[in-house]
C-alpha cells in the first residue's frame, strides 16, 4: 500500500511534456519576432507586382527586395525616399483610386494587419491619398471621372479604426488664450515703452 502511494506521488509530480512545450512555444519572443518580420517582408515584396519600375534617373541600387530583406522591413520602407516616390507616383496616376486598383487593395489590407509599423506605412500616404481623392471628387468633370471606391475603402478603414480605438469619443482640443502666461510664452509688458520710444524718435526726426 505504501509503495503504491509512493508510485502515485512520484508520477503526479512529473510535469506534462506537451503542456510545457506548448507554453514555451507560445511565449517564445524570437518566434514571435520572426513571424512579424516574415509577414512584413511578404507585404513589402507583394508590391513588386503592383508598382512600376523606377525611372533611370533614380538610384540604381534601390529594390523592394532589399528593403524586405532587412531586419525591419516596414521601417526600411518608411526611410526610403525611392520607395515613397515610387508609391506616390502610382497613387497620383490618373487611373488610381478605383475599386480594382491593386495598390488601394494593398493599402487596405496592410492597414488591417496587426503590425504597427506596416500601419504606419499606410498612414504616411494618407495626406497624398486624401488630397488626391478630394481634388478628383470635386472636379468639374465628375460625371466622367472613374470610380474612387478604392480610395474610399482605405479612408473608411482608417476612420473605422480611429473611431473604434476612441470608443466613439471625439478628440477635443483646447486653445489657450494668449493673454494668459504659459510655459512657452509670457504676455508682453513692454509695449507702452516701445510705443513711447517710437513716438520720441519720430518727433526728434521731424524737429530736425
Amino acid at each position: 500500500m505504501d509503495s503504491n502511494n509512493k508510485n502515485n506521488s512520484s508520477t503526479s509530480s512529473i510535469p506534462h511534456p506537451t503542456t510545457t512545450t506548448t507554453t514555451s512555444t507560445a511565449t517564445d519572443p524570437v518566434q514571435s519576432w520572426w513571424e512579424t518580420v516574415s509577414k512584413a517582408r511578404s507585404r513589402i515584396l507583394s508590391l513588386s507586382s503592383i508598382l512600376p519600375s523606377l525611372p533611370s534617373s533614380s538610384s540604381s541600387s534601390f529594390s523592394l527586395s532589399s528593403l524586405a530583406d532587412s531586419d525591419r522591413p516596414a521601417l526600411s520602407f518608411l526611410s526610403s525616399p525611392d520607395a515613397y516616390s515610387l508609391l506616390s507616383s502610382s497613387l497620383s496616376s490618373p487611373s488610381s483610386g478605383s475599386g480594382s486598383d491593386p495598390l488601394c487593395q494593398w493599402l487596405y489590407e496592410t492597414y488591417l494587419s496587426s503590425d504597427p509599423n506596416l500601419r504606419l506605412v499606410v498612414l504616411s500616404f494618407l495626406p497624398l491619398l486624401s488630397g488626391t481623392y478630394l481634388s478628383r471628387i470635386h472636379s468639374s468633370e465628375s460625371s466622367s471621372a472613374p470610380s474612387l471606391s478604392g480610395f474610399e475603402a482605405v479612408l473608411l478603414a482608417i476612420y473605422s479604426s480611429e473611431v473604434k480605438s476612441r470608443a466613439g469619443k471625439p478628440v477635443t482640443v483646447q486653445i489657450p488664450h494668449l493673454s494668459h502666461p504659459s510655459l512657452y510664452h509670457t504676455p508682453s509688458k513692454q509695449t507702452p515703452q516701445v510705443t513711447a520710444s517710437g513716438a520720441f524718435c519720430w518727433g526728434f526726426i521731424r524737429a530736425s
